[in-house]
């Protein structure tokens, strides 16, 4: 029944561009978005339990490879590639130093990297031409990012699925409850740890360059701004973190809450993240896709 009702949704996706305007297309676009890099964070943020803030930083950095390689001609087939190598690279060169940090030390230290990228995007004029903006060859995208985007979400919640049910997953989980126990018991948490963390880290490259493909011009202040740190966190959690399709309805949710106060939304964003925070801690502990359980 499940498998039925998620290939009728799938369908429907698909067919979506032929029924319906490019004003739906975009929103559903943003919702994909979304929902990759809510579900990208979430198998270190739910399943292995350490709390990313950064998760923005590797989006940020497939964004200005994917409009750096792309501007200067290097061609899509490059230029996604770089995207989806250089932040898995940077997780990997971050990995020992920040999984040596645990709980909110670990979270604060993940935030800074954001900071610390979005000055450095600023900075170096000669490459992302700082604050003025970086602009790639312009062109309307919009159907074939949806496609991309569409089908990179279709494999994380698959992905998602199998994680839930795999060892790994279950090695995963041992560690977010008793990471000591599970040394104690000859697991290597470090090694589950760091590979966690570079597939999530590849993922966000990926949406990253996707966003950067289809809107053509990004900044420092957009790509590394407060809401795209949060955003992820926020919505995992008030869909179900650690949970195969929690951060799909949290990412539902959100975008119609943005569309709603679309004329403000800039403004108001942060304000609504956490008032929704405070009212899931409140009546619905663990997100709405535990609703049912409780």
């Amino acid at each position: 029944m499940k498998l039925a009702l998620a290939a009728i949704g799938l369908s429907a996706f698909i067919l979506l561009p032929w029924f319906t305007s490019t004003y739906v297309i975009s929103l559903a676009f943003a919702l994909f978005l979304t929902a990759a890099l809510a579900q990208s964070y979430d198998w270190v943020g739910g399943h292995l339990g350490y709390m990313n803030l950064g998760h923005a930083a590797f989006f940020g950095i497939g964004a200005y490879t994917f409009g750096i390689v792309f501007a200067r001609g290097g061609g899509l087939p490059l230029a996604w590639t770089a995207a989806v190598l250089l932040p898995a690279a940077a997780a990997l060169l971050m990995s020992y130093p920040f999984f040596r940090l645990r709980g909110a030390y670990f979270a604060l230290a993940t935030f800074g990297l954001v900071a610390l990228l979005e000055r450095l995007a600023g900075n170096l004029v000669g490459l992302t031409r700082g604050s003025e903006g970086l602009t790639i060859p312009t062109g309307y995208r919009l159907y074939p990012a949806y496609y991309t985007l569409l089908a990179l979400c279709a494999a994380l919640t698959l992905a998602t699925w199998w994680l839930s049910r795999s060892r790994v997953g279950l090695a995963l989980v041992a560690i977010r409850e008793d990471e000591d126990a599970v040394g104690a018991y000859g697991v290597a948490p470090f090694r589950f740890k760091c590979g966690t963390l570079v597939a999530s880290a590849a993922v966000a490259g990926l949406v990253g360059a996707v966003y950067t493909w289809q809107i053509t011009y990004i900044t420092p202040g957009d790509i590394f701004s407060l809401e795209k740190a949060v955003g992820p966190v926020v919505i995992a959690m008030i869909g179900g973190s650690g949970t195969v399709l929690g951060p799909l309805v949290g990412a539902l949710l959100i975008e119609v809450i943005r569309e709603f106060l679309r004329f403000k939304t800039q403004y108001l964003a942060l304000t609504v993240y956490g008032i929704m925070l405070i009212l899931v801690g409140l009546f619905i502990p663990g997100g709405l896709m535990r609703l049912r359980r409780r």
